[in-house]
């Protein structure tokens, strides 16, 4: 389950009126931008019209709108409750898509449902112990020869690098109030940065094959964030 200061956030991203901001995307978000983000998924995941389809922290359901198109079927999860009745509302005439309260270490599927899953700037919500419990999650409703794509994971090994001059600017904007700049800080801080090599070992434990995807250049934060890839063995 994501941490209560996450799922909080994700509260008031839902009150938002724009649906990209609904969806959690920051301010680099812009719909052309979505849409590469949005092909980019569709490419890596090697979606085929026979697959049924995870989405773990599916938020308002914008992404499953295209994915419905490619695939048998969809189960979009989402553990905010706002979040869950906006994406029934935008998937009401996708008749191949359910959306069902829940988070990724309490998956409401049974075991071999499914050819493929995503997770999309979701995993840096929660720590490593719990993260294990969400693979373990993942690899039991998941189909032997399927793939699960873990989307935008900030990279461990750029975090100094890149928190130290963006947390300055947020600490200097001059257009930002006091308590503007201690939610961006505070959220910034307690989100889960990963190193790739230590995912790869999880997943090698679960008997699983991963490896690491760099985002294309159009891929908002590509410099600090990766891909992971993980075939599930047959």
């Amino acid at each position: 389950m994501p941490d209560q200061f996450f799922i909080d956030q994700y509260r008031k991203k839902a009150a938002l009126a724009d649906p990209l901001g609904q969806a959690g995307r920051g301010k680099e978000f812009h719909t052309l931008g979505f849409l590469h983000v949005v092909r980019e998924t569709i490419k890596l995941l090697d979606l085929r019209h026979e697959h049924d389809v995870l989405d773990v922290g599916c938020a308002n359901g914008l992404l499953d709108i295209a994915l419905s198109a490619c695939c048998r079927s969809v189960l979009a999860v989402e553990p905010v409750d706002e979040l869950v009745a906006h994406a029934r509302k935008n998937l009401a005439d996708c008749s191949n898509v359910r959306v069902e309260a829940g988070h990724g270490a309490a998956i409401p599927a049974s075991d071999d449902s499914f050819d493929r899953a995503l997770a999309l700037e979701v995993i840096q919500l929660v720590a490593l112990d719990e993260l294990r419990k969400v693979f373990r999650e993942l690899r039991r409703v998941m189909r032997p020869g399927g793939r699960i794509l873990f989307g935008a994971i900030p990279d461990a090994r750029h975090r100094k690098e890149f928190l130290g001059s963006y947390l300055e600017g947020v600490r200097s904007a001059p257009h930002l109030s006091q308590d503007q700049k201690a939610e961006i800080i505070a959220k910034n801080e307690k989100a889960s940065w990963y190193d790739p090599a230590e995912l790869i070992a999880c997943w090698k434990e679960l008997g699983c094959h991963a490896k690491v995807q760099h985002p294309s250049p159009s891929f908002p934060n590509a410099d600090h964030r990766f891909h992971l890839i993980v075939s599930v063995e047959k």
